[in-house]
């Protein structure tokens, strides 16, 4: 039997090797055109107003999951505000009150901080007694300023979550806003490894992979569910306390020795709490607005955003009459990152970098004469001086400096022209 051979790629074809190398790119790319294109059949039957079968098959839970999915993007300013609303609650607790307050020992335990197990990897407690208490409380402000201040969300997630972890596990008397920022700080971590952005007030600019949206969106609907449960045990639980059933809880909330209101709001809320069908109006009031933002939480955009509005009007209230600052801001911050929108609409893009090549013997001798590479594959060109650099630090071979192409700070290096791949080609010498 004769044998057969099997032909060898061509010149200029691409390899094997090449080919499984794009592979995983190749797979990604057409997750993402799927789930456009599902998205899009679906808006169309929408407006369409399609009946039957493929109208049925779209409004069920899983194709509405699926919808939900494509379109999900949680970098969105409102994710920024949450973040940043929840950060200002702990920067003011801990620039307000010495460390000698938030560490006082109680009767019958040992001294703050508690530094055992898993508890060591506090702020509190790293570093041992090499570091004074009172310098962790400000390196952790100015930690809280950065994470406020919206820079890097993917990387101060960690910062911020790892802060609010100290809070909760080393002071000695936590409230429920720090219970509850443990465990939205976590889930902000999975939503921030989707965010690429610079500041977390901008419009995104790139793409967001299948498997990121996947992880951010998971993470967002339990935050959601976090919040449900929360007003609903809230509420609830409120018909089982006589005062808040007969409608005379906040008559004496409002003159707690400790808690109660305080000026300027003292004078007009203690008068208004004088008179039985006000004072009824305000405690079931609160009782049904928890229960009707429970309710909102669950439901479309619109409804987050009014279930937000709820949140500040119920929490400012709690401002004013008992002045419960940070447990107030932690809620209105977790409600703003759970009325993100379904959409995002991304910022349009900034253009490549294109600059015109040496044209000719002089100009490529004079300065634009070497092609340059970036660490993130960006290609553009510039002068390379042998033995000497003005604006980028020798590294070896290679230079820190700033890429003209992504406008980013990358290791750069010289490129032969016989290196370049026909996008790079196209980069440098195709006219713009």
């Amino acid at each position: 039997m004769a044998e057969t051979t099997k032909p060898g790629p061509k010149a200029g074809e691409p390899s094997i090797a090449d080919s499984d190398s794009s592979a995983a790119d190749r797979n990604e790319m057409a997750d993402r055109n799927e789930m456009a294109d599902r998205n899009e059949m679906a808006d169309r039957r929408e407006r369409a107003g399609g009946g039957g079968a493929a109208a049925a098959s779209v409004e069920s839970l899983p194709g509405a999951v699926y919808r939900a999915l494509g379109r999900f993007d949680p970098r969105s300013v409102w994710f920024g505000w949450g973040r940043t609303i929840i950060a200002l609650a702990h920067l003011i607790t801990l620039a307000l009150t010495p460390s000698a307050a938030l560490l006082h020992p109680l009767l019958g335990e040992q001294p703050y901080p508690h530094c055992a197990g898993v508890q060591a990897i506090s702020s509190y407690c790293v570093g041992g007694d090499a570091v004074s208490q009172e310098w962790r409380r400000w390196i952790m402000v100015a930690l809280l300023a950065l994470v406020a201040s919206g820079f890097r969300p993917r990387w101060t997630a960690w910062i911020h979550a790892w802060i609010a972890y100290s809070i909760g596990v080393s002071t000695a008397l936590p409230d429920g806003g720090e219970a509850i920022a443990r465990i939205v700080c976590l889930l902000l971590i999975l939503m921030a490894l989707a965010d690429d952005r610079r500041w977390h007030w901008q419009r995104p600019t790139t793409a967001l992979g299948p498997r990121r949206r996947g992880v951010a969106f998971a993470a967002f609907w339990a935050l959601r569910i976090q919040l449900v449960i929360l007003y609903l045990q809230s509420g609830i639980s409120k018909f089982g306390v006589a005062d808040w059933l007969n409608g005379s809880a906040e008559y004496y909330v409002l003159r707690d020795p400790v808690f109660g209101v305080a000026e300027p709001f003292a004078s007009p809320l203690l008068t208004m709490s004088g008179n039985g069908w006000l004072v009824s109006a305000m405690t079931w009031g609160a009782i049904i607005i928890e229960l009707v933002i429970a309710a909102l939480l669950i439901g479309p955009e619109h409804w987050r955003k009014l279930a937000f509005r709820m949140d500040v009007l119920l929490h400012g209230a709690i401002i004013a009459t008992i002045g419960l600052w940070s447990f107030s801001l932690i809620m209105i911050g977790s409600a703003a990152v759970a009325a993100t929108p379904d959409r995002v609409e991304p910022a349009d893009p900034v253009p490549p970098y294109r600059s015109p090549p040496p044209t000719s013997a002089k100009e490529r001798h004079m300065a634009k004469d070497t092609i340059i590479a970036c660490g993130k594959g960006h290609v553009f060109w510039g002068s390379w001086v042998h033995g000497a650099s003005v604006t980028t630090i020798r590294l070896g071979p290679r230079r820190l400096g700033m890429c003209k192409a992504g406008r980013h700070l990358s290791l750069l290096r010289r490129v032969d022209e016989s290196e370049l791949t026909p996008e790079q080609r196209g980069t440098l010498f195709d006219a713009p």
